[in-house]
């Protein structure tokens, strides 16, 4: 497929009413620039900041009454809302006025009767979708001209090469497609997570599967890639330590355009200190959750400035504190700190449950240049 491809989940529905050129990346042109309809500011019009400009109706549809001209609406899942590039072909026609409908894809050489309020474009490819409303007595409206591009075919699904660094598990994803981005996540029940640059680093035993998969730019989504997280051999296979006077150390980490996992188990007894030193002119962007799984669905965490964590359980001492479980997946941990506490230099994490089920977790940790 050669079209420009990026991930976007969520996308608002593009309002294109006539006649529209910028919101769909087309162009629009009316039959009757006479009538004057006010559109919302993200519609181009003839009365609007946007270039419209007139042109005489279609052969064969003169009409001696100006009747009012339909509205579009479509799912806009590119990576603008003014690339006109979509993967659903579904169309959306309101304002009709008790009128009829009619459309055209090949450039007004035939009309398709529109039945009820939407019509379905089919077969991928750049589009010319023209729409009109008409009477019982043949008068037509000023035609809706708009140019998109339907992209329903999914990517292939993403590839991973597995190797170890800096004593961290990496991963390197290849088989992107131009401008394609990446999600991954732990478990069928986890939030799909947008990953970082092409790679991801991991360390830790909580996790036994990775799914991933790439998103292409009009946000069909490839079938997901299972990695085995257990496989033996690999130094990221690492216990964290549970003593806070000798946290584990991470001190090397990866590019601040790679995201690190974190992903350990705990219980009553077996918590979990972590040691992450910050590089020099950088500063810890995020610690997100990205995966809890246990039947208790509150556990605990806590964050020290220093080389180990010995605020025991004494908050004043403590940068950040709180609990962590199913509710807090996506969140950001480090939500609202100063950065000026961020800062290079070195940090102990330290993931606690103080009931006996056990509990997986994984945190993604994403660094930054300072500014």
């Amino acid at each position: 497929m050669d079209l420009a491809k990026m991930n976007k989940w969520s996308r608002a529905l593009l309002l294109v009413s006539f006649p529209l050129i910028e919101a769909c990346g087309g162009s629009s042109e009316i039959s009757d620039s006479s009538t004057s309809i006010s559109p919302p500011s993200n519609v181009a019009s003839a009365n609007s900041g946007n270039t419209a400009s007139a042109s005489p109706a279609a052969p064969g549809t003169a009409s001696q009454v100006t009747l009012p001209a339909p509205t579009l609406r479509f799912n806009d899942t590119g990576i603008s809302l003014s690339d006109g590039l979509t993967r659903d072909g579904r169309w959306s026609v309101s304002g009709l006025n008790g009128l009829g409908w009619e459309y055209s894809l090949d450039l007004g050489q035939s009309w398709i009767s529109g039945v009820g309020d939407f019509f379905v474009v089919q077969g991928d490819g750049p589009k010319m979708i023209w729409v009109r409303t008409r009477d019982s007595q043949g008068n037509t409206s000023e035609i809706v001209k708009v140019s998109c591009t339907l992209d329903t075919m999914a990517p292939a699904p993403i590839q991973a090469v597995s190797g170890q660094a800096l004593g961290f598990r990496r991963l390197e994803f290849n088989g992107l497609e131009n401008q394609a981005s990446w999600e991954y996540r732990f478990d069928v029940n986890d939030p799909w997570v947008t990953g970082l640059g092409d790679q991801l680093w991991l360390i830790g035993n909580g996790l036994s599967t990775l799914l991933m998969r790439q998103i292409d730019a009009a946000a069909n989504p490839s079938d997901a890639t299972i990695l085995d997280l257990t496989q033996a051999g690999g130094a990221d296979w690492v216990e964290f330590s549970s003593n806070p006077l000798m946290p584990t150390q991470l001190t090397q980490v990866p590019s601040t355009k790679e995201g690190l996992i974190l992903h350990g188990s705990v219980q009553q007894g077996d918590a979990d200190f972590v040691r992450v030193d910050i590089p020099p002119k950088h500063l810890l962007a995020s610690i997100r959750l990205v995966h809890y799984r246990s039947e208790d669905k509150i556990a605990f965490f806590a964050l020290q400035r220093g080389l180990v964590f010995d605020a025991g359980v004494d908050t004043t001492k403590m940068l950040a504190f709180g609990h962590f479980g199913p509710e807090k997946l996506g969140q950001n941990l480090l939500e609202g700190l100063p950065a000026n506490q961020l800062s290079s230099g070195s940090l102990v994490l330290w993931m606690q449950q103080t009931g006996s089920q056990r509990t997986d977790y994984a945190f993604e940790v994403r660094f930054e240049p300072t500014p």
